[in-house]
């Protein structure tokens, strides 16, 4: 006699489960992936006031002041990812105890 498998067994469920994890997991990557442009990846400024913990009022104080490079393409604010790295490399200060 053959088994009948519904919806509610256990393992029907783990794989429904699982399913669901890596549908969230390919949406997360989707929404954060940004191709390269000239081997460059670049990263609006929202997202860097949002990775920096700052406001955008402070990333234009940045712009402003010359502090971080930038490019401006119809409005919009890009930066390259590889000249945010430079520019928190360049003001890390090591923790003294």
């Amino acid at each position: 006699m053959k088994e009948i498998i519904t919806d509610t067994d256990p393992r029907i469920m783990r794989l429904t489960a699982q399913a669901d994890d890596i549908t969230a997991m390919c949406q997360r990557l989707r929404a954060e992936y940004h191709p390269l442009l000239h081997g460059k990846r670049f990263i609006t400024d929202a997202m860097l006031s949002e990775l920096l913990g700052v406001s955008r009022r402070t990333t234009q104080d940045y712009r402003d002041r010359g502090i971080i490079p930038y490019y401006r393409l119809d409005g919009k604010i890009l930066y390259a990812e590889e000249d945010i790295e430079i520019f928190l490399q360049s003001n890390y200060r090591p923790k003294f105890d």
